[in-house]
């Protein structure tokens, strides 16, 4: 992995994440679209700031998880490195399920730098929830959703 294209969100203990109203109500629609599958998408942009995503298809028959081709998040990772911008996180939709890390999706994760968002679906208002990684598991982070610069 490029280590300039990888971000680290969580570099400073006291810097919080933010993530744009623009980006969060692009996720959401797009997230409600794929209702009843998982929804997933690569967040990027600069230092603890995301303000872009790039849909991931799903690479799997499973409605209940999401998994990405090879080509995809290749394509997805040159288009974050052309723009100049780092990758920051990942997101994924639990449409039926609160916005808990999943067994699987702890045995899945492979960036401890990272941002790992969860959107709940299961409920009448959507649920954002975000985690990182450490001491070999995750815990939630406070975040900001604003007009983050």
């Amino acid at each position: 992995m490029n280590p300039s294209l990888l971000g680290n969100p969580f570099a400073f203990k006291d810097t919080r994440l933010c993530l744009t109203k623009k980006v969060a109500k692009r996720l959401l629609a797009e997230a409600q679209e794929a209702f009843p599958d998982e929804y997933s998408a690569l967040l990027y942009g600069k230092g603890a700031t995301i303000s872009g995503h790039i849909p991931m298809p799903a690479h799997t028959a499973d409605a209940h998880s999401f998994r990405w081709d090879g080509p995809s998040f290749l394509a997805g990772l040159r288009h974050i490195h052309e723009a100049g911008q780092e990758w920051l996180g990942v997101l994924h939709s639990h449409p039926s399920t609160p916005p808990l890390p999943s067994a699987k999706d702890e045995q899945g994760w492979h960036y401890p730098t990272l941002s790992y968002w969860i959107l709940g679906l299961s409920t009448r208002d959507p649920e954002w929830k975000v985690y990182r990684w450490e001491n070999e598991g995750f815990s939630e982070c406070a975040y900001l959703l604003a007009d983050c610069t």
